[in-house]
């Protein structure tokens, strides 16, 4: 009998007999879910993304994966708001210093995985992930099992889907991120600087030429697994901003360049931008021979549900029938790569580290841009930048004209069905919304919520017999749905 049957059938049941005893012992309270479907899947390689026991820790955490950049120092604010603090340090130190291996000690055990949360939420809803064996010594996978207590996801749509299948019934906010574009030092590709005459305004350029470079034949894009990262949906939505903003703004003026399309053909041609934006995309309308669009329609990887790879398709198109820029259109060239660990891919790519596909640009979370500019005396010194330059960490990400283009994205959490210790993932939730809580993540490059930010949640129907979950307030007051 298999592990996920075994714990469907103890689910299931509110008594068991026990051999040679007429007495029947309580088990666990029937859930509201079923586990099924495929395990979750990450390299072995990967290992470094677990942290702690999941077996004997009093808190089990699922967190969206960028937050790696912060979270010893998120724990560490959590313990002394608890009044714990390391060995040998005194109480009264306001921030005293401790590593996520210090936080193992008792009365501080955690359990937390920092990987892409569409992995997690596959991972709670199958029971189980596998550690893979891309190795020749790894003739048999690991294979993980966590009952979380708390998941975190970087927006609420992979919440809603979990609610489906009865795993959370009320998600709230609790911190916003953005985006940037990272290049190496001196963007060498000029990826979003050239200027064109006659043209609106700078911001105007800055935009379209962003659109063109993601879309050329001579720029290797880091694009995002769109199944199981959530920044996707974050990156999705500026592509298709961005393009909203050209259209609007365009003047008809006339741009003379040489391009090269993705398939490789080099064109001098005469275009408004809006033109030349189609004209790039009619070439990646329907996948090219050697893309990840290409590659997924072969594969037809677990959790893909698209029939077709078409941008018309897919929704990549506006009413009057032009195409659309978004994520799909840079899927569907051949030299894009498709990340599966974006924090990791992008900048070790872009440095050409060993064992790393090679690129010109990608996207990341602009504290993943900080975190590595943290890493050095000053911004100037860093290997990467962001689409402004050299900077300090408080003038990060992709412009955004009107603040509408690039809109932050906000994150969320919940307490889980599988939780064991519902009373600490309360408490863990309620700390990262607390100020103290916020103040760790904003130190580390995210943007924090006002009070009216923090009043907002979604509640979830747990009625099966609705299709999909139904939404009500979430009450900040009274802590619960209304």
């Amino acid at each position: 009998m298999s592990i996920q049957t075994r714990k469907k059938l103890i689910l299931g049941l509110g008594m068991i007999a026990v051999a040679g005893s007429a007495m029947a012992q309580p088990v666990a309270e029937p859930k509201n879910y079923t586990l099924k479907g495929d395990c979750a899947f990450l390299p072995a390689a990967r290992a470094t993304e677990f942290h702690g026991n999941p077996v004997d820790a009093d808190l089990r955490l699922g967190m969206a994966g960028n937050q790696w950049v912060v979270f010893d120092k998120v724990m560490q604010a959590f313990n002394l708001s608890r009044g714990i603090t390391p060995a040998g340090e005194p109480s009264h130190h306001a921030n005293p210093y401790y590593t996520l291996a210090d936080l193992q000690a008792e009365a501080r055990s955690y359990y937390i995985q920092l990987i892409p949360p569409g992995q997690i939420r596959k991972q709670i809803k199958s029971g189980c992930l596998v550690l893979g064996n891309d190795d020749d010594r790894n003739f048999l996978p690991g294979s993980i099992q966590v009952d979380f207590d708390v998941f975190a996801s970087t927006n609420y749509n992979l919440m809603q889907d979990l609610a489906k299948s009865g795993f959370v019934t009320e998600a709230v906010p609790y911190i916003k991120n953005k985006l940037d574009l990272m290049v190496l030092k001196g963007n060498p590709k000029n990826i979003g600087t050239d200027t064109y005459p006659g043209t609106p305004s700078p911001e105007f350029d800055k935009q379209f030429d962003i659109i063109m470079d993601l879309l050329s034949g001579d720029t290797v894009t880091s694009n995002l697994d769109h199944i199981n990262e959530g920044i996707h949906n974050a990156a999705n939505n500026f592509m298709k901003a961005s393009h909203d903003y050209v259209r609007a703004n365009d003047n008809d003026a006339n741009i003379t360049m040489s391009y090269t399309l993705a398939n490789g053909v080099a064109v001098t041609e005469t275009h408004t931008a809006s033109q030349w934006i189609q004209r790039a995309l009619s070439v990646v309308a329907l996948p090219l021979p050697g893309s990840p669009g290409a590659a997924r329609l072969i594969t037809r990887d677990a959790g893909e549900n698209h029939a077709s790879h078409n941008l018309a398709d897919l929704g990549c198109v506006y009413g009057d029938g032009q195409y659309q820029f978004c994520e799909y259109a840079t899927l569907n060239k051949p030299n894009t790569h498709e990340s599966r660990v974006h924090h990791v891919e992008t900048p070790n790519g872009l440095q050409g580290i060993s064992g790393f596909v090679p690129v010109d640009v990608g996207f990341v979370w602009i504290t993943e841009l900080a975190y590595v500019l943290n890493q050095y005396a000053t911004s100037t010194d860093a290997p990467v930048q962001g689409m402004v330059g050299a900077q300090d960490i408080s003038n990060l990400g992709i412009p955004s004209p009107d603040g509408l283009v690039n809109k932050p994205g906000t994150y969320s959490l919940a307490v889980l069905a599988t939780a064991k210790n519902p009373t600490r993932a309360q408490q863990f939730i309620d700390f990262v919304r607390s100020p103290e809580g916020q103040a760790a993540y904003t130190n580390g490059g995210f943007q924090g919520l006002t009070d009216a930010e923090l009043s907002k949640g979604k509640c979830y129907s747990l009625d099966r017999s609705i299709p999909e979950p139904t939404f009500s307030e979430w009450d900040r007051v009274n802590n619960s749905c209304q």
